[in-house]
């Protein structure tokens, strides 16, 4: 049976391990089922090249942990749907912490954990050619994967793990995308 667009909940949050395939399902769900898409890492880039020159993957995680400690656990969810309330079928990636979540729930989206193996992971790292991600080992891109998985108790804190256990959905990138997109369509199928 194949779906349309309105089979598919109007909002969804996509959260998940680093190079776990956020944005691969994003991209798939706009091109096939016409949400927009806002990446919360995105608006920190944004934010972190204007008010510290740089966009490597520490400076993106003080920039965006200020911005959830400054002005809101929540803030990046919240300025995404505030930007996109016009549409009626949004996706914000990135969720990184538990104030997200909770500012995606009140506003009745769906939470997706996407996940893959870590080595494939770290190979789709390397692949993507994005900073100094590049010149990472194993063992380093593992030791910063910890740093996000739990950095504080706090609504604003890095939470992945937390979001993981909280989440309506978990997917299981370690194959192809063609199983990726047919796992995520048939579970938030089940969300509308």
């Amino acid at each position: 049976m194949k779906l349309s667009r309105n089979d598919l909940p109007k909002l969804i949050g996509l959260a998940g391990t680093f190079a776990g395939g956020k944005d691969t399902l994003a991209q798939y769900l706009v091109r096939e089922f016409g949400y927009t898409h806002v990446s919360t890492g995105d608006m920190v880039r944004e934010i972190a090249r204007q008010k510290y020159g740089s966009i490597e993957r520490p400076i993106l995680a003080k920039t965006a942990d200020e911005l959830r400690h400054e002005k809101g656990a929540g803030v990046l969810v919240q300025e995404a749907i505030a930007r996109h309330a016009e549409t009626d079928k949004l996706i914000v990636s990135g969720i990184r912490s538990l104030g997200e979540v909770k500012t995606l729930r009140d506003h009745h989206g769906v939470l997706v954990f996407v996940d893959a193996d870590p080595k494939i992971r770290y190979e789709r790292m390397i692949s993507r050619q994005r900073d100094s991600e590049t010149k990472l080992i194993f063992a380093e891109f593992l030791a910063n994967e910890q740093k996000e998985l739990h950095s504080g108790d706090s609504d604003a804190d890095f939470n992945i793990a937390k979001i993981r256990d909280t989440a309506d959905i978990i997917l299981d990138n370690s194959s192809s995308e063609n199983e990726l997109f047919a796992q995520a369509t048939g579970k938030l199928a089940r969300y509308n």
